[in-house]
């Protein structure tokens, strides 16, 4: 009993010394699980290694407001997480590629810095908000983004904060300047990655208002010079593209592929609306457990909703944590594209939710939730150290040994500890995730570069090209040669129009994958398959014709 208490009071006092010290233990943290990742890896398919063509034009070539890809203009993404990254570029002594880790690490920084941010300005004590960056920090899914380079965090963060800015514009009497700031935030975001930067801040806000019968709110004065503001920037930017490309780029390429057909028919990531009602529990793990542990019968009875409806009026942060949550989830789910990555804004108010529900837990409910979170730690250890081998990677893979047994020493820590309370169990949790990440990107990362980079086949491809060969790609995803490569290359999708490529050319080399230069018709017959490999799945050939 004595050690029991004994480790009770050193828990009490870290998460005291934690509380106290939130920016800090933010910054240690992130730096914790993202320090050794470093460079030790290629930038992998698909998006690394485009962003860093794009980022690389932007450098070399002045592609600052359009940025371009292979070459060609690549409307696809607005340009501020590019800019991002050329601070980093200036400010550090980070070279590329080590600039897009550490801007995805200082992109997971600012995101669990806006989930905070987020649960100060709504009101929450310290211990909730603390609570809720913990389990942002142990959430696989997030801090796995902390080591994948694109611009999703920093989205997701300014989405966040615009949020925070305009509760507390409608928090008081007076809305003052914080309009404008979440307005700004607003339009920093839509520059980011695009219109769902805006859309989702102020979806949140009016149905929030609509619920408190608030809507007046809407039209005033600050909100008005805080939505000009967001237009002005835009329009800056949109200027911009028309001076560089035209107005016709503009209006076809940009907003009418790019904006309104991604929303309403993609060409790509076209999905069900049932999409996310999978993707965001397994994304959620391992807090998605929480609903076995919450008393959740009374958030569905008659009663609490009645509660609700005559409260709404005075309803508060709660409210607009849901509206947050339920207004995303639905938005999203409307849109013909779905992506994974597009439910982080959602992240940081499901954990300030289930943080504040976890300090109304009785003991029985919390060993028992925690239980269930030990248990998906051991099921993960036990399936990795059992099936490790049998995973279909086409390379050697080190380290999943390793990787499993830190998941088993996580699980075994969280059994044991799973009545102590949730104070401990979630600071055992981010260490276990910390510790667990070492293996996971000094081992299983780097040896995976060749089954998902395409980097040691674009490097052949730039040296064929010293050497005098053309470059050509026909039906690649465009530009994921190109910067290994450091050469543009001429990309095509008809066979007729390849057969004159190669025909204009003396020389060629040529990426291709299997099924389609097994499928090639009227093949030349000078070309020979001097490589193969498998990335992300899809095998490539390298086929040079002298």
């Amino acid at each position: 009993m004595d050690q029991n208490n004994a480790h009770q009071h050193l828990a009490s006092r870290l998460w005291s010394l934690l509380r106290n010290h939130p920016w800090l233990t933010m910054i240690l943290a992130v730096a914790a699980q993202t320090w050794f990742t470093l460079g030790n890896r290629a930038l992998w398919f698909s998006d690394e290694v485009r962003y860093a063509n794009a980022y690389q034009n932007l450098v070399e070539r002045g592609k600052w407001l359009v940025l371009s890809l292979n070459g060609q203009p690549y409307p696809d993404k607005p340009p501020v997480y590019f800019w991002f990254l050329w601070l980093i570029d200036t400010l550090t002594p980070a070279d590329m590629p080590a600039v897009f880790f550490l801007g995805a690490a200082l992109s997971g920084l600012f995101f669990v810095v806006s989930a905070h941010v987020l649960a100060r300005t709504l009101g929450f004590d310290r211990s909730v908000c603390l609570a809720g960056a913990l389990m942002l920090l142990a959430n696989f899914f997030l801090v796995g983004l902390f080591h994948y380079s694109r611009m999703d965090l920093l989205f997701a963060g300014l989405i966040i904060l615009s949020h925070a800015c305009l509760f507390r514009a409608v928090s008081g009497p007076r809305q003052g300047a914080w309009p404008l700031a979440a307005f700004a935030l607003a339009g920093l975001a839509t520059l980011t990655k695009g219109p769902i930067g805006f859309i989702l801040p102020l979806l949140t806000l009016t149905l929030y208002l609509l619920w408190r019968c608030e809507v007046r709110r809407l039209f005033t004065r600050a909100m008005g010079l805080g939505l000009l503001a967001m237009l002005a920037m835009l329009v800056a930017w949109v200027g911009g593209v028309m001076l560089a490309e035209g107005p016709s780029f503009l209006m076809d390429t940009v907003l009418g592929k790019h904006v309104l057909q991604r929303a309403t028919h993609t060409f790509h990531h076209r999905e069900p609306f049932t999409y996310y009602f999978i993707a965001l529990p397994l994304a959620w793990l391992p807090w998605t457990l929480f609903a076995v542990a919450a008393p959740a019968r009374r958030l569905f009875s008659l009663e609490a909703w009645g509660e609700a409806w005559g409260g709404r009026r005075e309803a508060g942060p709660t409210v607009f944590l849901w509206i947050m949550v339920l207004s995303t989830f639905v938005f999203l789910s409307s849109l013909s594209g779905k992506v994974l990555i597009y439910i982080l804004p959602m992240f940081p108010p499901l954990a300030l939710l289930t943080a504040q529900a976890m300090t109304r837990l009785d003991v029985a409910r919390s060993a028992r939730f925690w239980t269930w979170v030990a248990g998906l730690w051991l099921v993960l250890g036990a399936g990795l150290l059992v099936a490790g081998d049998l995973l279909p990677f086409p390379v050697p893979v080190r380290g999943l040994g390793l990787s499993a047994c830190l998941l088993l020493v996580g699980g075994v820590g969280l059994f044991l500890l799973r009545r102590r309370g949730s104070k401990t169990c979630l600071l055992w949790s981010v260490l276990a995730v910390t510790l667990w990440l070492y293996p996971v990107g000094l081992m299983v990362a780097p040896s995976l570069d060749d089954a998902m980079s395409p980097k040691r086949q674009a490097q052949m491809i730039g040296e064929h090209v010293d050497q005098g060969y053309a470059p050509l790609a026909y039906k690649v995803y465009s530009g994921i040669f190109t910067y290994y490569a450091g050469h543009d290359i001429e990309e095509t999708g008809d066979f007729d129009e390849l057969a004159a490529l190669i025909g204009q050319r003396d020389r060629v080399i040529l990426v291709i994958r299997d099924r389609h230069w097994d499928e090639w018709p009227e093949r030349p017959a000078g070309l020979r398959v001097i490589d193969r490999q498998n990335i992300a799945g899809m095998t490539y050939l390298l086929a040079v014709g002298d």
